[in-house]
């Protein structure tokens, strides 16, 4: 890692500290270890980013500690000792601008804001912005306001946030789904919404779609409007503690989904690769096109895709109705009921199969895949060979690569300097590379 990126992603991690944690915390104590690592990061910064620099070599003319020793020991024998003093001063001299420079950098860094470039405040809106908008919409209702505005962390492709809204039918709750100004997955809300519309109408489990706004002038992005769901989120990308009620109710949603008609619903024309030849390839075309122009060239991705292509005959054809990021993160859950399944930017035509590989390792740690796989098939879900399950097994850590890469080569570029980006791109990415290098290693061995 080049050290200046080392240093914005130090000073990404300073004004989360400052923005987002400081100042919510209650105890003394934790303020105390909070100032503790702020000082710490500062210095590490500082330390790094003058030592990559010109003056950053600790001796003079390549001269190291133990050079010095040595000359030492010569000038005594020689009776050098002018010779060795001039060194010493050099060296000391040389060093005194070293540490100058990392203490005036310190203090640079202790004082400095945000990266140039960071997403972090977009989502920052006063509820009067929110209270204003509605009012022009829905101008039959002029006592309608928002009292209450809460971002919800977490997304990182998108922003959520809720808003307690009073209008002339009571209290209610909406929740707003923005663009970021600048998208990891490059995908609008624009995009999933006709998507959303369709499944809600079809009864699929999907939040009730109240709006699009496309201005970006109102709050910054375009965004989507819905009712609140009940329940909760039921995982993360890399884990979950859903019961196995979650996981059948799950199965038996996915199945539904998979078995709609997109021709008939209309879908097929929304669609990414809706009305491709072969879908399949057409998505795995999309995304090498992608890598090639915005990720830097990273071998087991390339001989991923290599593998990809040697398979794409022995996979079939499909053309179903795929979520696309059909994990537990965007199941919300109560009780055994799933009450809403979010997230549809990766809907598009193509095999089941995606899905089902996507969420196979989280559902296996809560219940056997085989009973799982049975409640899917009874609900009118599809048999999937186990070529396709392996085929789709290396995709999903190949798309979400693509996608992660993506988010580091924003932030290395500059694009956007967010903690946000940096998490995906600087934990995110090599995790999934190397769940990628141990599943093709053991589809290929």
């Amino acid at each position: 890692m080049k050290p200046s990126v080392l240093v914005d992603l130090i000073q990404s991690l300073l004004t989360a500290l400052r923005e987002d944690i400081r100042t919510n915390v209650t105890t003394a104590q934790a303020r105390h270890r909070a100032d503790l690592i702020d000082m710490m990061l500062v210095r590490i910064a500082a330390e790094v980013e003058v030592s990559s620099e010109e003056h950053g070599a600790n001796c003079p003319q390549g001269i190291s500690t133990a050079d010095l020793a040595t000359l030492y020991d010569k000038s005594i024998d020689r009776g050098r000792i002018p010779e060795l003093a001039a060194t010493i001063a050099r060296f000391a001299a040389a060093d005194r601008t070293r540490r100058d420079a990392v203490e005036q950098r310190l203090v640079e860094i202790a004082g400095s804001t945000a990266p140039e470039g960071s997403s972090g405040d977009e989502l920052n809106i006063p509820k009067e912005t929110f209270s204003k908008y509605l009012k022009e919409k829905f101008p039959d209702d002029p006592a309608i306001e928002v009292s209450g505005v809460k971002v919800i962390p977490g997304g990182r492709s998108k922003g959520t946030i809720l808003l307690d809204v009073q209008d002339q039918n009571g209290a209610r709750s909406i929740v707003i789904r923005r663009d970021f100004s600048h998208m990891v997955t490059g995908v609008s809300v624009t995009y999933e919404y006709p998507v959303i519309v369709a499944l809600w109408k079809a009864g699929i489990q999907v939040p009730e779609p109240l709006w699009i706004e496309t201005d970006t002038s109102v709050i910054g992005g375009a965004f989507i409007a819905f009712s609140r769901v009940r329940g909760q989120a039921m995982g993360t990308l890399f884990q979950s503690d859903a019961p196995p009620a979650i996981a059948r109710a799950f199965a038996a949603t996915l199945a539904r989904v998979h078995s709609m008609d997109i021709k008939r619903s209309s879908l097929a024309g929304n669609l990414n690769w809706g009305e491709e030849q072969h879908p399949v390839r057409a998505m795995v075309d999309s995304f090498y096109r992608r890598y090639t122009e915005k990720v830097a060239p990273t071998p087991i991705l390339d001989t991923a895709f290599a593998w990809l292509y040697l398979q794409m005959n022995n996979i079939g054809n499909e053309r179903k109705l795929v979520h696309g990021d059909a994990g537990l993160h965007n199941v919300m859950g109560e009780g055994d009921q799933v009450t809403g399944l979010l997230d549809w930017e990766f809907a598009h035509a193509g095999d089941p199969a995606e899905d089902l590989c996507y969420c196979k390792g989280l559902i296996e740690s809560i219940m056997p895949w085989s009973e799982f796989m049975e409640i899917y098939r009874s609900n009118g879900g599809w048999k999937i060979s186990d070529i396709r399950m392996q085929f789709f097994t290396i995709w999903r850590s190949v798309m979400l690569a693509i996608q992660m890469g993506g988010a580091h080569s924003m932030y290395t570029s500059g694009v956007d300097r967010d903690l946000r980006i940096a998490a995906i791109g600087f934990n995110s990415f090599p995790k999934i590379l190397n769940d990628l290098a141990s599943d093709l290693a053991g589809f290929t061995n």
